[in-house]
């Protein structure tokens, strides 16, 4: 068999990055058993394409470590959820880590004016709370702080400038700084985190 011309077809590059069906790539690997100088060429293959890649690399900004290592240590404070160190919810906040800590609570009373708040955190720079409401909630504008929310329980219609969202257990909300922005019930109650972090 000609060799150069299987080496020359590209069919090792192809199977070096994956693109090749899988019946296709069944029988370069029975090719790479059969012929010992083919495994060379593929390991040389290999080893270019690492150096292109390495050649082309492109540090990542400063500031995205930071951000990547808060959102693991954010979702392991979820899974251990104490209330003297809450983290922060942010879109990859799993709502079911947040349950049993409202759980704690008890009886969630509603009050006359249809809602149960309680602070869960505040500081001089964040603060916290689990609402559960039965009305809608009014249309405010945050120019001094980012709110954010992540529902635990029933649907809602959350309504920002022009955009409406549908939202249920477990999504997160940002709401954007200058948006007006309400909340309209779709279920009987919708209970969630709501977030305040000064700007």
């Amino acid at each position: 068999m000609n060799l150069r011309a299987y080496i020359d077809s590209g069919v090792l590059e192809l199977y070096a990055i994956n693109s090749l069906s899988e019946q296709e790539s069944k029988d370069v690997e029975a090719m790479l058993a059969r012929f010992p100088e083919l495994r060379k060429e593929l390991l040389s293959i290999e080893n270019a394409l690492e150096s292109y890649a390495k050649s082309r690399w492109i540090a990542p900004p400063s500031h995205l470590e930071d951000i990547v290592v808060s959102s693991l240590l954010n979702l392991e404070k979820e899974k251990a959820m104490d209330l003297t160190n809450l983290p922060l919810i942010n879109r990859f906040s799993d709502y079911k880590n947040w349950l049993p800590l409202v759980q704690s609570f008890g009886n969630l009373s509603i009050g006359e004016d249809g809602r149960f708040v309680k602070v869960l955190r505040h500081d001089d720079r964040v603060t916290q709370m689990l609402i559960v409401s039965t009305t809608d909630i009014e249309e405010e504008v945050h120019d001094d702080e980012h709110e954010s929310f992540l529902i635990l329980s029933g649907d809602c219609r959350c309504t920002i400038g022009n955009n409406e969202r549908l939202m249920k257990a477990g999504d997160f909300m940002d709401i954007p700084l200058y948006e007006e922005h309400d909340v309209k019930l779709v279920s009987e109650t919708v209970m969630a985190i709501l977030q305040r972090v000064k700007i």
